[in-house]
């Protein structure tokens, strides 16, 4: 009896030993970000365009999965992995919730759809004037505010010095250009206007125009689809696929492309995050194509010279969306 109890509770302080290290290391938040390889997602699953024209080939954005504020574990699991990346969070984001991220996320995936509709819509309409969108500006809407700001993520900016935007937007953006001591913006937030002054520890924010697009005159009409992914590094290769949605020429030519990088409504690609987990997830997914940005490439060039059989996949370094269109039409 007495050597069953010496047993039992030995086992009992091995378990100790071992568990409650584990709790700590699991459970131990930290101010660092893990970017761990994510997964490719066919573009056209986000926007259905009415008769669009068939691809032999795809188009494909990518995601990479992000846990931010890491605990102890994690870290110590992934250390020295050659496929995730374990970094600090960005001191001006410390302040913010997982919900207000979260939330980060979506603004700018909504502006990344609006902005590659515009601007396929616009580019093809070169080809084709049948096709057109009408749009107007609606609101500046938040995604980034420094913890000293009276200003919060979803907050809309419908108006400065009372001159609302879709009253006079001439007007509306030479006084949000020239904003200054004693400027007074009237926000819309949870659906009540508010205002806010103009001070500098006001404006260390930033967002994104939103727009309001006509989708009941557009010609081919399209319909939004529902989708969990979030952010804006997925632009230019919306754009891509839209575009060629639109018109009867297949810019893939039976490739699989994918790519990242954000878009502006001239035509502009953005650098994004994550670059090298993205150039390893399309390699490992058998993607033909990739398009980077330039702000990028050098980083992506790294990821991709340790591919074993890079051939596989050719990199291609993208400033503005006509580039893409003449790397792809040349490929």
């Amino acid at each position: 009896m007495k050597y069953f109890l010496k047993r039992f509770w030995m086992v009992i302080l091995l378990a100790l030993c071992i568990n409650i290290p584990l709790i700590v290391l699991g459970t131990t938040r930290t101010n660092q970000t893990i970017t761990l390889k994510g997964d490719t997602t066919i573009v056209e699953n986000f926007v259905e365009i009415e008769n669009s024209y068939q691809a032999e080939g795809s188009f494909s954005t990518i995601y990479v999965i992000s846990l931010d504020h890491s605990t102890l574990l994690q870290n110590l699991m992934l250390k020295g992995s050659s496929t995730s990346e374990v970094s600090e969070l960005p001191e001006g984001y410390l302040h913010f919730t997982d919900a207000e991220l979260t939330q980060m996320g979506r603004i700018q995936h909504e502006s990344s759809i609006q902005y590659a509709l515009m601007l396929a819509y616009e580019e093809a309409s070169k080809v084709d004037e049948r096709i057109h969108l009408e749009f107007s500006y609606d609101a500046y809407v938040i995604a980034y505010y420094d913890r000293d700001s009276q200003f919060r993520v979803g907050d809309r900016i419908v108006a400065v010095d009372g001159i609302y935007a879709k009253d006079d937007f001439s007007s509306f953006r030479e006084a949000f250009n020239s904003a200054t001591t004693g400027t007074i913006y009237t926000v819309s937030r949870n659906k009540t206007e508010i205002e806010i002054p103009y001070t500098e520890k006001n404006m260390r924010v930033a967002g994104y125009s939103f727009y309001s697009l006509d989708d009941k005159t557009a010609y081919p009409q399209y319909r939004l689809k529902s989708t969990n992914v979030g952010g804006p590094s997925g632009g230019l290769l919306q754009t891509l696929a839209l575009y060629n949605s639109l018109l009867e020429e297949d810019i893939t030519k039976g490739y699989r492309i994918a790519g990242t990088g954000t878009i502006e409504p001239d035509g502009t690609v953005g650098i994004i995050g994550g670059i090298q987990q993205k150039i390893y997830t399309a390699y490992d997914d058998h993607m033909d194509i990739f398009l980077c940005p330039e702000g990028n490439y050098e980083e992506a060039l790294l990821a991709y010279e340790k591919l074993p059989h890079k051939e596989r996949m050719q990199l291609y370094s993208i400033k503005t969306f006509e580039d893409a269109l003449e790397v792809l039409k040349n490929a």
